[in-house]
């Protein structure tokens, strides 16, 4: 799977995270137990710029991503940097949950009204911290030159929150930019392929009536929705294979004795590695959408909320991230937590959990590759690779055949199963960093391979 053998883990890294590991797990847990919305998360963003304030870090900014020059609107984002000049190296977490996935912390599902941290941000979010504290903390004592900068992202799950940031310049001016994300798998730092993503919501405008006295007086705007939706479905049959939608209606009616004047559903269009591919599917659904207000005698309109662009990875910082995760001690896991992670599966699966471990839940990591892996992502994350070199590697903190935005997700991201994952991915993170500022012929190795993938100019959907 990958060599284990242990290289010197960086003193000052390694020290900080046995002083404050506890810290990290309790900043995880904070989150976990008040998990927000995307765009609302005020209280992660609170803890998290208090957090940075204890860590020394001299410049901390706080915006509300969709509001970012509003002073009144409340805070959803934050940015803490230490140090000065270059180079500059962002850590990243994401801050935000899902809807309608609350749920204890027990291996079986027993739901908690609200939302929950069915995609392990919870883990994101405490990692980069202590990542980000870790390497001020080497900085300061190696007397090293250079900038550590914590990004703490809201609005993930939309597919908008580091859109926000990149159109503000959050990732402007940066070197590097690092991050992990849970996954049913052993961690991989290789590419992967990526959905370009495009959320659209459609609105219809008809005329109210009485759905039995005077129905031949409305125009219903549910009408055009339902025959939208048929239109696309028959659209299926005609799309690219590596293209898939997928929609539910948003608003539908007040009253089933009214006509209604007003209905939208939401849209998502998705293709594999190809944004254009996405735009022409989208394209089409539009049209079924013109053609269903002509028939219903409505209007429509549309507003294209998200857009999740192409991915583009960097080899050589991907080759480099597995060279780092040698240095740093192994992940493990306690006889509980084995048990745990044994009656989760057998909840999920309905069926006996792998007799191997690894392949039960996986703690180590693949050999650095240049092709494509098997598992897909769609992240906001792709934003970032149009602006410097960029990391989104994943796997670990889930048993394998636990899915993510599943109440079982939700479990392990608020026990030591999600946890302890999140602190060892961003034990690597900060190894990796503090070894680029240490050795920043990395940083130019890099950037060679970015300017040579020949990015297009990013097709922001805020301009």
């Amino acid at each position: 799977m990958n060599d284990m053998k242990q290289n010197d883990m960086n003193q000052y890294v390694k020290e900080w995270f046995e002083k404050n590991e506890e810290r990290v797990y309790q900043l995880m847990r904070e989150m976990w137990e008040k998990p927000e919305l995307s765009l609302q998360e005020y209280h992660a963003c609170e803890i998290m710029e208090q957090f940075a304030r204890e860590e020394g870090f001299t410049e901390i900014q706080t915006h509300a991503a969709q509001d970012w020059d509003n002073p009144e609107a409340r805070p959803n984002t934050l940015i803490a940097s230490w140090g000065s000049g270059h180079p500059v190296i962002s850590i990243v977490g994401e801050l935000d949950a899902l809807p309608e996935l609350g749920q204890k912390d027990v291996p079986r599902c027993e739901k908690v009204k609200g939302p929950g941290h069915g995609c392990g941000h919870n883990t994101m979010a405490g990692g980069a911290a202590g990542a980000a504290a870790a390497v001020r903390y080497a900085l300061e004592r190696m007397g090293l030159p250079g900038t550590v900068r914590l990004i703490q992202t809201p609005g993930e799950e939309t597919g908008q929150g580091k859109t926000y940031l990149g159109y503000h310049g959050a990732f402007d001016n940066t070197d590097l930019l690092l991050m992990w994300h849970p996954a049913p798998g052993p961690l991989d730092f290789g590419p992967v392929p990526q959905q370009v993503a495009m959320r659209v919501l459609f609105e219809f405008h008809g005329t109210a009536a009485h759905a039995a006295g005077l129905r031949w007086k409305g125009r219903s705007a549910l009408d055009a929705v339902q025959l939208m939706n048929m239109g696309c479905e028959f659209l299926r049959e005609h799309s690219e294979p590596h293209t898939m939608l997928h929609y539910c209606i948003v608003n539908g009616g007040s009253a089933p004795n009214i006509v209604p004047d007003y209905a939208s559903s939401s849209y998502m269009f998705r293709a594999m590695d190809d944004y254009d591919a996405a735009v022409d599917l989208f394209e089409r659904a539009v049209k079924c959408a013109e053609g269903a207000a002509l028939m219903t005698g409505t209007t429509m309109e549309y507003k294209v909320e998200s857009v999740v662009p192409q991915f583009y990875y960097t080899l050589p910082l991907c080759e480099y991230m597995v060279r780092e995760a040698r240095k740093v001690p192994p992940l493990t896991y306690t006889e509980d937590e084995y048990k745990m992670t044994e009656e989760l599966y057998r909840q999920v699966n309905q069926a006996e959990p792998p007799k191997d471990r690894e392949e039960l839940l996986p703690t180590t990591f693949l050999p650095h590759r240049e092709t494509l892996g098997e598992c897909s992502n769609c992240t906001d994350a792709a934003d970032m690779t149009y602006y410097c070199p960029t990391i989104h590697c994943q796997g670990l903190a889930r048993p394998k055949q636990c899915p993510g935005h599943h109440w079982s997700a939700t479990v392990c991201a608020g026990t030591g199963v999600g946890m302890k994952a999140g602190v060892y991915a961003y034990e690597i993170i900060a190894q990796a960093a503090i070894d680029a500022f240490e050795n920043p012929e990395i940083i130019d190795r890099c950037w060679n391979a970015w300017r040579d993938l020949g990015i297009p100019p990013h097709k922001c959907w805020l301009k």
